[in-house]
């Protein structure tokens, strides 16, 4: 499952081993968040220091105040009755949890039933309990919910858009100016739509949401190649494949608060392939300087990438 989606065959068997022993199922989460982060370890490259990323530490909280005052005893049955009824409020509403990863940034968070959700840079997803069922609302970024292996289906919320996946691995999408994106590796993903027939979506399937319009979803068969380079985030890699330069800079911009400048037009449209890690902009900016020619330089708090301009204006 690391390395190329199972055959129907493997599937079988995998349910068939998953749902032998109740035990296995947390094994087999255990198993896939070791290979993730393995793979996510590798792509940090030599300059990661982990201090870098330790969480601040917390504030004591303030000394509580002691003193006491006649005149406020009075309101105190009153305040009572509203912490009873603001406590009562609370325990009757649906408090949905939320998980957001900061740029650069990536997380794993298993659900308890054999699926688990991985949460790309800046992402923003809220999850919700509803009687038992699952619902996931993705607020910002990308997020893959991997659900082969969950005794449940996955309901999921994005720009007013609800889907769900059964025994399935999807990505779902919603990046700044784009539309909403769903990407199906592996199972079966339903897109609901109001006064119409559901969609279904099978293995290696695309959907973008049409732009400007209530509803509608735009379909598109992916390769195994195309998918995969899709899903290299996950190991902490941007893959490409003739996207231009210009594009693979915004993409950088996703996971880093260094900005790459190009120059000069000319490069702006010049294609690039090749597999580079998600956290070295400037590793980046210089191959791609290398392959065309170019110059690299830091100006500040920037990466400048430059036509190299030679004596005779060659």
């Amino acid at each position: 499952m690391d390395r190329a989606p199972l055959a129907a065959g493997e599937t079988e068997e995998l349910t068939q081993w998953l749902t032998a022993d109740r035990r296995r199922r947390g094994a087999f989460i255990r198993a896939r968040a070791i290979w993730m982060r393995s793979e996510s370890a590798r792509a940090l490259g030599p300059q990661y220091d982990p201090e870098n990323f330790q969480p601040a530490a917390a504030e004591p909280p303030p000394p509580a105040h002691v003193e006491r005052r006649r005149p406020m005893m009075k309101w105190s049955g009153a305040l009572a009755a509203s912490l009873v009824v603001a406590v009562m409020l609370v325990t009757t509403l649906q408090m949905p949890t939320a998980y957001a990863t900061a740029k650069g940034e990536m997380r794993t968070v298993p659900l308890g039933d054999g699926a688990t959700v991985t949460l790309n840079t800046d992402t923003h997803i809220k999850l919700y309990d509803d009687e038992g069922r699952r619902r996931i609302r993705v607020l910002r970024g990308e997020v893959l919910i991997e659900g082969a292996a969950a005794t449940s289906p996955t309901l999921v919320e994005v720009d007013g858009k609800q889907l769900e996946g059964s025994a399935a691995t999807f990505v779902v999408r919603k990046l700044n100016d784009q539309p909403a994106q769903v990407l199906v590796q592996e199972g079966r993903v339903v897109l609901a739509e109001e006064r119409q027939a559901t969609l279904p979506l099978s293995a290696n399937t695309g959907a973008s949401l049409l732009e400007g319009k209530e509803q509608g979803w735009q379909l598109r068969a992916l390769s195994y190649g195309q998918l995969s380079r899709e899903l290299a985030w996950r190991e902490g890699k941007i893959a490409l494949q003739g996207e231009t330069l210009a594009e693979a800079v915004a993409l950088y911009a996703r996971y880093s608060d260094t900005p790459i400048v190009i120059a000069d037009p000319g490069l702006a449209t010049v294609p690039v392939a090749g597999l580079f890690a998600v956290n070295n902009a400037l590793g980046f900016s210089r191959a791609v300087a290398n392959v065309f020619d170019a110059d690299v330089r830091q100006e500040g708090d920037r990466i400048v990438i430059a036509a190299r301009h030679r004596a005779g204006g060659l």
